[in-house]
């Protein structure tokens, strides 16, 4: 993103507030901070509340004064201290004059999943290894069958990390934002898993001997041609249950199980894997 985009993009957060906020206020709305100020004059509902999310308070600030010090808005200490746009701002505004800001060119990171964007500041992005731990937590999560999680914050992010309280509070985020976990305190609350058949009732796993349990899957696949899916009739569904349990070590079995298991696996192979 360019300075010039950076300025447009205040410019246009203080033209849609009419020219009502202050600095602070402006550098929440431009990250989407919904503050009781801006609920109640309804600043969080302008197309630019949060367009400056991917930066943070600091690097705002640094830029609100910028465009201070080069005459594009004013501080009017009359009106409430509020912010109020320069004619400099409004040419840049319109596109008709650029302009430079420093440290416009820091980097921008994000971690998408499922359709949700989780933003970084770029002073903590290198702290941990990012990726690693989210998809750690989405492996413990996925195989939660047994009961419920607890997870102390402080036993997942190491001591003497940069940064380690703002990584936690990162962390603790992320739970909410991507995996829509919960929290308290500093513990992260990871429910048990339950698997559901096609009607939203829940499928157990199978209680029967681990060779009838292979005939079952044997005598399924013979028959339909295919392996057992999880968004399926109940029976169906504890069939596959099974399948992937078996296949990632929830259910614990004999070498000679497992010998069994990888024949029938290589037999019929399954060519359309979930997990």
């Amino acid at each position: 993103m360019t300075s010039t985009q950076l300025v447009q993009m205040a410019l246009s957060a203080i033209l849609r507030c009419n020219e009502k906020v202050d600095f602070l206020e402006l550098n929440y709305i431009l990250r989407g901070k919904a503050t009781k100020t801006a609920k109640e004059n309804g600043y969080d509902t302008i197309k630019t509340f949060g367009a400056g999310k991917l930066f943070t308070k600091k690097q705002w600030c640094h830029w609100i004064i910028q465009m201070i010090q080069q005459n594009i808005i004013y501080i009017d200490y009359a009106d409430n201290c509020y912010l109020k746009v320069l004619e400099k701002g409004r040419k840049v505004l319109n596109g008709e004059m650029d302009v430079s800001l420093e440290g416009a060119a820091e980097r921008i990171f994000q971690i998408v999943r499922n359709g949700v964007t989780v933003y970084f500041d770029s002073d903590i992005y290198d702290s941990i290894k990012w990726r690693e731990y989210i998809n750690e937590l989405n492996r413990i999560i996925y195989w939660n069958y047994k009961e419920e999680l607890r997870l102390n914050i402080n036993d997942i992010i190491p001591d003497g990390i940069k940064e380690r309280e703002r990584v936690k509070k990162k962390y603790i985020e992320i739970t909410k934002e991507l995996f829509g976990l919960t929290s308290e305190d500093e513990t992260i609350i990871i429910p048990k898993k339950v698997d559901l058949d096609i009607y939203g009732n829940e499928v157990k796993s199978l209680d029967l001997p681990f060779e009838e349990c292979l005939a079952k899957l044997e005598q399924f696949v013979k028959t339909t041609g295919r392996y057992p899916q999880m968004n399926a009739l109940a029976e169906e569904v504890a069939l596959r249950k099974w399948y992937r349990e078996v296949g990632h070590g929830i259910i614990a079995i004999t070498p000679a199980q497992r010998t069994a298991f990888y024949r029938f696996t290589a037999q019929y192979p399954n060519s359309n894997k979930t997990k």
